[in-house]
C-alpha cells in the first residue's frame, strides 16, 4: 500500500491498468465517468478509502434513494465497483476483478483445515462442478451459523445446533431441502469418519418427503418453439450464435453445458455428426447434424464469431475471445431469446434452455417415438429416465388412459 498519493494521479494511473486489461469498451467508458467525477469531488486531495466513502455518499445524496431497476441501477452499480476496485489498486497495486461478491470468508481455525480436505475429496471423487459450488455455499452457510452461536472447532457441534441450522432450509421447496441436506450428510459423514466430530450428526438429520415433482414442467409445442425459432435475431454476431444455440437445443436436445463446451473437433461435417462426452453423465454420445442446425452453426462460424484460437464454437464477444466459464448458465443469452420471442410472461416462468430438450421428448412421445429411441437422443444414462419422467408430460396420450366413470344420479343433483 502507498502513501500520499492524489487523487488526480492515482485516477489516470488505475484507468491505464484498465486498459492493459482489455476491458470492453462500455465497461471503459463508465469507469472513466466515474473517475472523472471523483477527481472533481476529491479537489487535489489525498487517495483514502474514506475520501471514496465520502464520493459514494455524496452520490446517494444527489439521487436521495438507491435505485433498484433499469438503467439507472447499472449506473449506480458500476459507482460502487469503480471504487471497489480503486481501493484494491491502491492497496495491491492490481485490480482483483474476480472477488467473490459476497466477500471472504474468515474461517475459524477449527474448521479450516477439515473443510479443505474434504473439498479436496469432492474434486477427487470426480463431483461436478455445480455440486461442489453448491456445497461450498451450504457450508459456509453452516459454519457461519456455528461461528455466531460460539461454536469454532467441528467437536464442539451438538445435535441441536444442527436442529436449529436445518430450520432456515423450511422456506424451501421438499427437493431443494432434501439437496441441501444432501450435502451437509455427505459433510458431516466425512468429519465422523475422519473423527473431527464424535456425534454421528449424519444420521440425525431428516428426509425429505419428496412424492415426486409438485407440478408439472413447462413445455412448449412445435408452434410455440417455431415461433422462438422465427423471432431469433440472425443478423447481429450475438443473434447469430444465440439461434444456432436454439438449434442445438430445440432440434437435438442438447444440454446447454453440452452446447457452452462444444468444440470445433466435436462436428464431423463430412459424415455430418456431432460426437462429444456428456458433462453431466460423462457417457459418449453421437447425433445427426440436420441441415437446419449445422447451417446455424456455418454462420455463426462465418460472420458471427470473432476471431479467436480457443477451441469451442461459441465463445464471448466481449476481449479477451475465450470460452464461456464452466459454471455460465447463459441465462442472459436465453432471456435475450424470449424477449425478442414476444412470449407471455405466463409462460416464461420456470422456463429455461432445458424446456427445448423437454419439449423435444415430449413433442417425440407425442409423435409415437418408442421410449429407447427418445433415451438414445437425449443421452440418458438411464433408459428408464424416459419412460418415468416424459411420459408424465405426454398430456395427449394420457387422457386416452383415462377410464369412463359412471355418475349417479344423486350426483347429478
Amino acid at each position: 500500500m502507498r502513501k500520499n498519493v492524489y487523487v488526480n494521479d492515482l485516477c489516470p494511473e488505475f484507468e491505464q491498468s484498465l486498459v492493459k486489461q482489455r476491458i470492453c469498451a462500455d465497461s471503459l467508458q463508465r469507469y472513466q465517468k466515474v473517475l472523472t467525477e471523483f477527481t472533481v469531488f476529491a479537489c487535489n486531495k489525498y487517495y483514502s478509502q474514506s475520501v471514496g466513502t465520502e464520493f459514494l455518499l455524496n452520490k446517494l445524496q444527489e439521487r436521495g434513494r438507491l435505485v433498484l431497476s433499469d438503467e439507472e441501477s447499472t449506473n449506480e452499480e458500476y459507482y460502487f465497483r469503480c471504487m471497489r476496485f480503486l481501493a484494491e489498486y491502491f492497496n495491491f497495486g492490481i485490480v482483483l476483478k474476480n472477488v467473490n461478491a459476497y466477500g471472504e470468508i474468515i474461517w475459524p481455525a477449527g474448521f479450516r483445515s477439515c473443510t479443505e480436505k474434504f473439498y479436496a475429496i469432492l474434486v477427487y471423487d470426480g463431483l461436478s462442478y455445480g455440486y461442489i459450488v453448491n456445497s461450498r455455499k451450504v457450508i459456509k452457510d453452516l459454519i457461519l451459523f456455528l461461528d455466531a452461536n460460539g461454536i469454532h472447532e467441528p467437536s464442539d457441534i451438538l445435535a441441536e445446533h444442527n436442529d436449529r441450522f436445518i430450520k432456515s432450509y423450511y422456506w424451501l421447496s421438499p427437493k431443494g431441502i432434501e439437496t441441501k441436506l444432501c450435502m451437509l450428510r455427505r459433510y458431516y459423514r466425512y468429519l465422523y469418519l475422519n473423527q473431527y466430530i464424535i456425534l454421528p450428526l449424519a444420521e440425525r438429520l431428516p428426509h425429505a418427503s419428496i412424492q415426486g415433482r409438485m407440478k408439472f414442467p413447462t413445455i412448449w409445442d412445435l408452434n410455440q418453439i417455431k415461433k422462438i425459432k422465427e423471432a431469433s435475431d440472425r443478423t447481429s454476431p450475438s443473434g447469430k450464435r444465440s439461434f444456432a444455440m436454439i438449434m442445438l437445443s430445440a432440434e437435438l436436445g442438447l444440454r446447454i453445458g453440452d452446447i457452452r463446451n462444444l468444440k470445433l473437433q466435436d462436428i464431423n461435417w463430412n459424415k455430418k455428426q456431432i460426437s462429444i462426452v456428456q458433462h453431466k453423465t460423462d457417457k459418449a454420445l453421437l447425433l445427426p447434424l440436420s441441415d437446419g442446425v449445422g447451417w446455424a452453426i456455418i454462420d455463426y462460424l462465418r460472420n458471427g464469431r470473432p476471431y479467436t484460437d480457443s477451441p469451442n464454437v461459441f465463445v464471448k464477444h466481449k476481449p479477451p475471445y475465450d470460452a464461456f466459464p464452466i459454471n455460465s448458465t447463459m441465462n442472459h443469452i436465453f432471456s435475450t431469446v424470449m424477449n425478442k420471442a414476444g412470449i407471455p410472461p405466463e409462460m416464461k416462468e420456470h422456463v429455461g434452455w432445458h424446456t427445448f430438450r423437454r419439449s423435444l421428448a415430449t413433442n417425440l412421445l407425442q409423435n409415437n417415438v418408442e421410449i429407447s429411441t427418445i433415451t438414445e437422443i437425449l443421452g440418458h444414462s438411464d433408459p428408464d429416465i424416459a419412460g418415468r419422467y416424459y411420459v408424465k408430460l405426454d398430456i395427449e396420450n394420457l387422457r386416452k388412459c383415462a377410464l369412463s366413470m359412471e355418475v349417479k344420479d344423486y350426483a347429478r343433483k
